[in-house]
């Protein structure tokens, strides 16, 4: 039922008058009754009624808002009170309505107070009714309609629901309407009805699109994660034909470009770090004969850079500035001392072979310093009567200093010198007018000097016609009486090497991209024996290795070529080393043992390269150690000694020099084949078991006299045996053939004291049984003993051990070796954390195990793991990351079993014994450090990652990151 304000120029449909303070709550709950009752769903009110407090708006004039308002309505609703009746405001509105309206258009609700009507008078009755204001008295002509609310003070809530309120107000609303009550009931149930659909029909569309939305939602969700999971696939099976390819360029590199080869293998498992890739990276490590990398300062000018004989320090000199590296560790440097040169410009820098001294030749001056402490140097006093120098060189168990110092012409000096007291040096000799004066060498025995020039002299005719008159070339002197230098012959041309192998009978020069090999014998003129080519570049250094049958060249390419010389006739080319980012080669030195070289380029970067060929471990020698076979070995804890168990006898040998170990003494008194070995916490005891129940102890304080301090008879023949880190315990073990119940394992507990042993308790395994090694865990805490119905002792109380009965391993039949650090058992192809006394589950277990047969040992920081294997090798499994180990490194396979494996306490070597009787040393080169941190070894070696550029080539598509910082 519409209103009909708009069609009549209404605005309002009643302009509802009260008193405020009589009806603050009855005026607003009647205002939203009116305005709801009988709305049609589509618009959003019934009637439109003007209340002050809610449609007011703000004005300068309340009283003409108010009269505008009240000629824009069509009824007037009159909330009658007492207070209304005595209201000025009421008062006005009435007489304004009186005045413009029909008294048909005013309605009234009491809300307090009476009203009564005078039938007689026909107005109301003025001493009864208290409800009305005056103006009213007297307008009716009949008795208005009015409907009663005075009842709804004393209810707390007003609303529509309230059926009394509802039918009041009702009774109004129709009045205003104009329709009768029955027909708004009826509009009112039609709307309800109308409004009951629609909402149902709203309901039903928000379910359906809620629904619908759901659906589609799901299905927008679920293509989203399909093409999430295909994004994700594409960028893997991206990321993995990425990685692929990375590992393929890394490969293919190696030989030629071992920095960058490295950096791809270092990219490929930075992208994904998997076993396949970590494996990989470690194998580009291992294989690549590159070992590091360090850049040097930034320095102008003529630059001039040396090594010390042992590669492990580097000089640099420049005109001011002379400094000091310590260079030993590969791919790192360390300043050590900066020095004030002699005046002028620097024109060579030599060290002593000790390298204890130190000289520098300068156009102006020359210095020597003592270097036994390089870090403290002691200036020495300078050559008497010398003053500008151009090269020098030491000989003679560096007693002797040659000189020399180059002029125009042929007038150029030799000069020998007495350093053998360093504090009071002398000269011993000269020559002068020699024209080979720029550059100077003395062999080792100082009975040979050559010294050298590049300069060509020429001359120029009347006609213009220029003739070479002296060109480059080398002269050897005689200086076994160093006295009187003999000069003994000349060769040309000359470019920049000269270098004498240790024993001095061989020499190395140069010239352009050709060195030269010639035979040095005192008294004669050097012989010229071969030619070494290969190079790019100009040849600019040359090196022989401490035997004197290895050497590198290094030429201005940045590439070098490792030679052998074992027949310096017919050398042998042992490969290139190429390195791009190197620039000119300034000088080359290989470390004492012969195993790496180190160069220094013209930007002073020092690379440092392996001289093994092929990938490591590599054997460092081997000795015979018994006729017959070598069942276990042992390393003591300081690393100097080994020991082997052979047939019936043990040997110790001093492998402080891992390349040339020494047999120190032979134990005997077993009466059996021995069987294991093993030294004591603090190195002093030794025991030895054997096949005929026989343990005897040492003490093996004096290495080359141990002396036997105790014989143990064991139940039966001992399989293994070891010392507590932290007491003076001793368990062995073995097994007793029984004759109707198969063999019978047994264990016992020693307790050794003043190289004395004592039974404290012995153990019988369970039948059917077959002991392996034990081990004590490094704290002691824990005794590993493996073998059915054995597994962990817990040993925190020697004289009482606790059985751990419910450990996993209880039922195993094979070694055991526990981890110095990172708390790791390994039983068999199992590897456990330790947490306390108590095991986990398999961290890992080792996939395709070796062929057993012999002992297992973890590597001193544990990232290793070294299983002996019947087939004649040992495999060495990188276990860095556990959950990617894989088998790091096998070593060569030998015709007889490896039975034992062990590694020295500096963990840089693997010892093995076997079926061939044989001791062996391995180098491990940098598996180690490979299998602690791959990546920050390979930062190390490569000296950075792939920049910007390489990444975008080899790895396009992938954000680019610095894998290095």
């Amino acid at each position: 039922m519409p209103s009909t304000h708009q069609a009549d120029g209404y605005v309002y449909d009643a302009f509802l008058s009260y008193s405020h303070g009589a009806d603050a709550q009855t005026a607003p709950a009647v205002h939203r009754a009116l305005s709801r009752l009988a709305k049609p769903w589509n618009r959003p009110r019934a009637l439109r009624i003007f209340r002050d407090q809610s449609s007011l708006e703000a004005g300068p004039d309340l009283w003409a808002t108010i009269e505008a308002k009240l000629g824009a309505s069509r009824h007037l609703v009159l909330l009658a009170s007492p207070q209304a009746a005595r209201s000025r405001w009421v008062g006005r509105e009435i007489a304004h309505w009186k005045q413009h309206r029909e008294p048909g258009t005013l309605l009234i609700v009491l809300t307090s107070g009476a009203i009564h009507w005078d039938h007689a008078a026909g107005n109301f009755d003025r001493t009864r009714t208290t409800a009305l204001p005056p103006e009213l008295y007297g307008w009716f002509e009949a008795e208005p309609l009015w409907v009663d609310l005075t009842w709804a003070r004393s209810e707390t809530e007003l609303v529509l629901g309230h059926a009394r309120f509802r039918r009041d107000v009702g009774t109004l609303a129709a009045a205003l309407h104009g329709v009768s009550k029955d027909a708004l009931d009826s509009e009112e149930a039609r709307q309800h009805a109308r409004t009951v659909g629609v909402r149902r029909g709203l309901t039903w569309g928000m379910a359906f699109f809620l629904v619908a939305s759901l659906v589609f939602g799901i299905m927008a969700q679920v293509r989203g994660d399909e093409a999430e999971r295909r994004r994700k696939e594409a960028d893997g099976q991206r990321r993995l034909a990425t990685v692929r390819a990375l590992l393929a360029e890394s490969q293919s590199r190696l030989a030629d470009d071992p920095r960058t080869a490295v950096r791809l293998g270092l990219t490929a498992y930075s992208v994904r770090p998997t076993t396949e890739t970590r494996a990989a990276l470690v194998d580009v490590l291992r294989r690549t004969p590159y070992a590091g990398t360090s850049q040097g300062p930034d320095e102008s000018g003529m630059v001039v850079r040396r090594f010390s004989d042992d590669a492990g320090v580097l000089a640099t000199a420049e005109e001011g500035k002379l400094t000091l590296w310590d260079v030993s560790q590969p791919g790192r440097r360390r300043l050590l001392h900066r020095l004030t040169p002699p005046r002028g410009d620097i024109k060579d820098v030599t060290f002593s072979r000790d390298g204890r001294t130190l000289f520098v030749a300068a156009t102006k001056g020359h210095a020597l310093w003592d270097i036994s402490s390089p870090g403290t140097p002691r200036a020495l006093p300078a050559l008497p009567g010398a003053t500008g120098l151009d090269g020098g060189g030491f000989g003679d168990g560096d007693r002797t200093l040659a000189t020399v110092r180059d002029g125009k012409g042929s007038s150029g000096r030799l000069d020998l010198w007495d350093v053998a007291g360093p504090d009071r040096p002398r000269r011993l000799g000269s020559v002068t007018g020699i024209y080979d004066a720029a550059e100077v060498r003395m062999s080792p025995d100082g009975r040979t000097v050559v010294s050298a020039t590049g300069k060509l002299m020429v001359e120029e005719a009347d006609s213009g016609k220029v003739t070479i008159e002296h060109g480059s070339g080398m002269t050897a002197w005689d200086t076994s009486d160093p006295t009187r230098p003999r000069r003994m012959g000349r060769d040309t041309p000359w470019g920049g090497v000269l270098d004498f192998s240790p024993d001095g009978r061989t020499l190395i020069s140069s010239n352009t991209r050709t060195a030269y090999v010639w035979r040095i014998r005192p008294g004669h003129a050097p012989q010229l024996l071969s030619k070494l080519r290969g190079h790019r570049g100009v040849v600019n250094a040359a090196a022989f290795g401490p035997d004197g049958t290895a050497a590198v060249t290094f030429d201005g390419s940045g590439g070098a070529v490792r030679w052998d010389l074992s027949r310096p006739g017919t050398p042998r080319a042992r490969g290139k080393l190429l390195d791009g980012e190197l620039g000119s080669g300034e000088d080359v030195a290989f470390t004492p043992d012969g195993r790496q070289i180190q160069e220094v380029d013209s930007r002073g970067t020092v690379a440092s390269w392996r001289m093994d060929s092929g990938p490591g471990p590599w054997q460092r020698a081997e000795a015979a150690a018994d006729p017959v076979g070598v069942a276990a070995v042992a390393v003591s804890p300081d690393g100097r000694t080994a020991a082997t168990a052979g047939a019936r006898a043990l040997v110790l040998w001093d492998i402080t020099d891992p390349d040339r170990p020494r047999q120190l003494s032979t134990l005997r008194g077993f009466s059996g084949l021995m069987t294991d070995v093993a030294f004591s916490a603090d190195g002093r005891y030794l025991a030895g078991g054997d096949s005929a129940s026989r343990v005897i102890l040492w003490d093996a304080s004096e290495r080359r006299h141990p002396r036997r301090t105790a014989t143990l008879r064991t139940r039966g023949p001992v399989a293994s045996l070891a010392f507590s880190p932290h007491s003076p315990l001793l368990v062995t073990s073995g097994n007793e053939p029984m004759l109707t119940q198969g063999i019978e394992g047994w264990a016992t507990l020693w307790n050794v004291k003043g190289g004395r042993a004592v039974e404290s308790r012995s153990y019988t395994l369970k039948s059917f049984t077959h002991a392996g090694a034990v081990s004590f865990s490094p704290d002691g805490r824990l005794l590993a003993l493996p073998g059915a119905g054995s597994g962990l002792f817990d040993m925190r109380d020697p004289g009482r051990p606790r059985h751990l009965k419910w450990d996993p391993v209880a039922v195993l039949q094979q070694d055991t070796a526990f981890s110095v650090k990172r708390g790791l058992l390994a039983v068999g192809e199992s590897i456990y954390r330790v947490n306390g006394t108590s095991l986990s589950d398999p961290a890992v277990t080792l996939t395709d195990p070796p062929e057993r047969g012999g002992h297992t040992a973890f590597h001193p920081e544990s990232n290793l793991l070294a299983e002996a294997d019947d087939r004649g090798t040992a495999v060495l499994w990188d276990i860095g990351d556990l959950q990617r180990a894989h088998i790091a490194g096998k070593l060569p396979s030998l015709d007889e079993s490896v039975d034992d494996v062990a590694f020295t306490p500096d963990g840089r070597t693997l010892l093995t014994g076997g079926g061939d009787g044989r001791l062996r040393l391995w180098d491990l080169g940098p598996l180690p450090a490979a299998a602690r941190d791959p990546k920050r070894l390979a930062c190390e070696v490569a000296g950075g990652s792939l920049d910007r550029t390489q990444w975008l080539l080899h790895a396009p598509g992938l954000a680019y990151r610095d894998l290095c910082r």
